[in-house]
C-alpha cells in the first residue's frame, strides 16, 4: 500500500506544479494523470522507482514555486529549503533521480548568463538568497541522512564489498544493455573494491573494442528503443511476482482487476495494448508539442534527454528504468498540450493547402 501512497503523492504534486505554472491547463493535466494512474498497476509493489516518484515531483513544485515571484516569500523560502531536503533524500534512495536537478543547474546557469545585464540587483539578492536556503538545507539533510546511515546497527554492512559505478557501465554495453546475472554473479567472487573495479574496466574496454565505433551506436539505438518502448514499463516481463502462478476468476471487483494486471489473467492483452497506447499518446504529445523555448519546457526537455544519456551509459535496456523519471513526462506533456493543439491544426491547414494545390496542378494539366 505504500507505493499507491507515494504514487497518489506524485501525481498531487504534479498537479499543484502544474497549478503554479498554468493554471488553465489544470483540465489537461487532470485527465493525463488520471490516464496514467488507471494503467500503473507498479502502485501495488513495493518498488525504489515508484517510492522515488513523490520525492521527484516535490523538489520540481519547490523549483517552480521558488521561480514564482508573485507567491509570498514565506511561501519561497519554505519551497527552497523544502527543495534542498528533498533533493538530498532524493539522493539517497535514487540517486539517478537527481537528472532534473543538473538540468535545472545547467538552464538557471544559461539564463543568468543571458540576462544578466538586465536582472536588477535586488533581483540577484533574491536570486542568492533562494539558493542559499535550498544549499543550507541540501547541506544539514545530506549530513543528518548520512550520520544517521552511517551509525545504525539494525543492517551491518561491509563497505569493502561495495560494488563501483563502473560495473553499471559495463553492465550496460553486454546483451540488452540491462542486468548481467554473471556479471552480478562476479562481483560476489572479488572480495575488493579494486578487483572489482578492474575486472568492470576490463571487460568494458572488451566489449567497446569487439563493438567498434559502428557497431556500439547500433547497439545505442537498440538500446535506446528498448529503453522507451514498453507503455507497461516492463510490468510482469521480469522479477519474481507474487501474482505469477494466480489465476484470478471472475468473481467480483477485485478479481475483474486482477484479470487485467495478473500473469494469468483474461485480459492481460487488453491491460498491455491500453497501456502501450497511453504511452504512444503521451510520446505523440511530447514530440508535437515543438516550437515554445518557454525555461520550464526546456528545463524539462533537457531532464529527459539526461535520464536517456544516463541510460545510454548505464545499466538500461528495460523502460522500467524511466519509472524515475515519469513527472517530467508528465509535466512536459501537460504543458505541451496547448502547443500541440496550435501545431496539429498548422499542419493540417498545411497538408489541405498542398493537397488543394496538387489537385489544382493536375486540372491544369
Amino acid at each position: 500500500m505504500e507505493a499507491l501512497f507515494f504514487v497518489d503523492l506524485s501525481a498531487i504534486f504534479n498537479l499543484l506544479s502544474v497549478r503554479i505554472l498554468q493554471k488553465r491547463a489544470m483540465g489537461t493535466a487532470m485527465y493525463i494523470q488520471a490516464a496514467w494512474l488507471a494503467v500503473f498497476p507498479t502502485i501495488i509493489m513495493p518498488y525504489t522507482d515508484a517510492w522515488g516518484l513523490p520525492l521527484v515531483s516535490f523538489y520540481l513544485l519547490c523549483y517552480f514555486a521558488v521561480r514564482k515571484s508573485d507567491l509570498h516569500s514565506l511561501i519561497r523560502v519554505a519551497a527552497a529549503t523544502g527543495f534542498g531536503i528533498s533533493v538530498m533524500l532524493t539522493y539517497f534512495i535514487k540517486p539517478s533521480s537527481i537528472i532534473p536537478v543538473i538540468a535545472i543547474v545547467i538552464m538557471e546557469a544559461l539564463m543568468a548568463l543571458d540576462r544578466h545585464k538586465s536582472i536588477k540587483p535586488q533581483h540577484w539578492f533574491v536570486a542568492l538568497a533562494m539558493m542559499l536556503f535550498m544549499c543550507e538545507s541540501a547541506y544539514y539533510t545530506y549530513q543528518y541522512v548520512n550520520t544517521r546511515v552511517e551509525n545504525q546497527t539494525y543492517i551491518q554492512v561491509d563497505k569493502s564489498r561495495a560494488i563501483p559505478a563502473i560495473h553499471f557501465m559495463a553492465m550496460g554495453v553486454y546483451g540488452q544493455g540491462g542486468y548481467s546475472w554473471w556479471q552480478a554473479v562476479e562481483m560476489t567472487f572479488l572480495p575488493t573494491k579494486q578487483q572489482k573495479t578492474d575486472y568492470s574496466v576490463m571487460m568494458l574496454k572488451k566489449r567497446l573494442k569487439k563493438l567498434g565505433p559502428t557497431g556500439y551506436l547500433k547497439f545505442l539505438v537498440k538500446k535506446q528503443r528498448n529503453n522507451t518502448a514498453d507503455g507497461t514499463f516492463g510490468w510482469l516481463k521480469e522479477g519474481h511476482f507474487f501474482l505469477e502462478n494466480q489465476k484470478p476468476n471472475n468473481k467480483g471487483i477485485t478479481n475483474k482487476l486482477k484479470n487485467f494486471i495478473y500473469l494469468y489473467g483474461r485480459h492481460i492483452a487488453d491491460f498491455r495494448f491500453a497501456a502501450q497506447l497511453w504511452w504512444v499518446t503521451l510520446l505523440a504529445i511530447i514530440a508535437l508539442g515543438f516550437g515554445p523555448r518557454w525555461s520550464v519546457i526546456q528545463i524539462l526537455r533537457l531532464s529527459i534527454v539526461g535520464g536517456f544519456m544516463f541510460l545510454l551509459l548505464f545499466e538500461g535496456g528495460r523502460s522500467r528504468y524511466l519509472i524515475q523519471y515519469l513527472p517530467c513526462f508528465l509535466l512536459l506533456s501537460i504543458l505541451s498540450f496547448e502547443r500541440v493543439v496550435v501545431n496539429v491544426k498548422r499542419l493540417t491547414g498545411w497538408y489541405e493547402v498542398k493537397v488543394d494545390e496538387a489537385a489544382a496542378a493536375d486540372k491544369s494539366s
